[in-house]
């Protein structure tokens, strides 16, 4: 009787080179095909981010204005509060007293403006309750937190008082401040009155009294360059306040100035962003409109 050995050929485990090389093409295929959809995916949510923070900081704003009556004391002047010679970034080398804060992502869109004790815009700040406010010190490294400096009681004109406090006045677009108002915070360019207001800007920050009454931290704005991030500039949003400057004389359209000093008025929370993102302030109607653009580009 005959026996045949029949030989075993075992299987090679694993994947050939042409199979690899086909696996490979097919997800770097699929990979290419997600680039676009993540892309989108991380524009949606910086957009939906900063929109709901700026939603948030009015709403609590205006909350607090509400319960207290007044607007909330200890916000950031936006102008550096002692003398710049040892900072970095945007701040190296020597930066003036009172000048706008070198930290910011776009300082140009802001002017220093000053007020004498017992003047008209002093009387209005301090009638708002606005009566301390704190400047920033451009040698500080991180350019958001921790640069607070010199708290300013802006109702006494006595040392750290409004001899020492510089404000940072919104300037124009270009065209007028009334346009960059209206672009930065919706309505109107009628609806403000560059003649017979100052339209300040002050940054809400974590030394503000709002912060742990109405609203639990103060936010920051992500900008889409990470290099204009929290820590190389000012993050903190900025509320922009009316001023009443002068009793008399009219606008361009003829609408007078009120004759009693008004208390200065909340308009509006802004983010100053780099110039390459925004060429004006952006608020909650710059941000949905930017929001909805690249949604639509996408």
């Amino acid at each position: 009787m005959q026996h045949y050995k029949l030989k075993n050929y075992a299987r090679q485990a694993g994947m050939t080179l042409i199979e690899l090389s086909v696996v490979l093409l097919i997800l770097v295929g699929l990979a290419g095909l997600l680039i676009p959809y993540v892309g989108s995916f991380n524009q949606t949510t910086h957009d939906s981010a900063n929109s709901n923070n700026v939603t948030q900081l009015n709403n609590a704003m205006n909350r607090y204005i509400g319960e207290k009556g007044r607007l909330p004391p200890h916000v950031d002047l936006l102008t550096n509060g002692v003398v710049g010679t040892s900072g970095t970034g945007a701040c190296t080398g020597a930066q003036a007293l009172g000048a706008i804060y070198c930290g910011l992502a776009n300082p140009a869109l802001f002017t220093k403006v000053t007020y004498a004790s017992g003047s008209i815009a002093a009387t209005s700040l301090a009638n708002s309750g606005i009566n301390m406010a704190v400047a920033n010190d451009p040698n500080v490294a991180n350019k958001t937190f921790g640069t607070s400096t010199g708290m300013l009681m802006l109702n006494t004109p006595t040392a750290m008082g409004w001899a020492d406090a510089a404000f940072a006045a919104v300037v124009t677009d270009g065209t007028s401040i009334e346009n960059h108002l209206a672009k930065a915070l919706g309505r109107d360019p009628m609806v403000y009155n560059s003649t017979c207001y100052d339209y300040i800007g002050v940054g809400i920050g974590d030394n503000n009294e709002m912060i742990q009454s109405t609203m639990a931290a103060a936010p920051v704005f992500f900008p889409q360059d990470a290099a204009f991030g929290p820590v190389q500039t000012y993050g903190h949003f900025i509320a922009i306040v009316q001023v009443d400057k002068a009793n008399t004389g009219a606008n361009m359209m003829g609408q007078k100035c009120s004759g009693v000093t008004e208390k200065a008025k909340f308009l509006g929370i802004v983010a100053n962003v780099p110039s390459t993102e925004s060429a004006t302030l952006v608020g909650a109607n710059t941000l949905l409109a930017q929001g909805w653009e690249n949604r639509a580009a996408n």
